[in-house]
């Protein structure tokens, strides 16, 4: 799941910041809660 995450934030506004977040996420409610709130600025 995290590389498929990796390959559709790529090229979007600070994408490295929020792929680098993700890839130290262990559970999927702080997966979903991450990407939420990054997609939401």
């Amino acid at each position: 799941m995290r590389k498929h995450i990796s390959w559709y934030t790529k090229g979007l506004k600070n994408s490295s910041v929020i792929r680098n977040y993700i890839n130290t996420i262990t559970s999927k409610a702080d997966l979903i809660k991450a990407l939420t709130e990054y997609l939401s600025e």
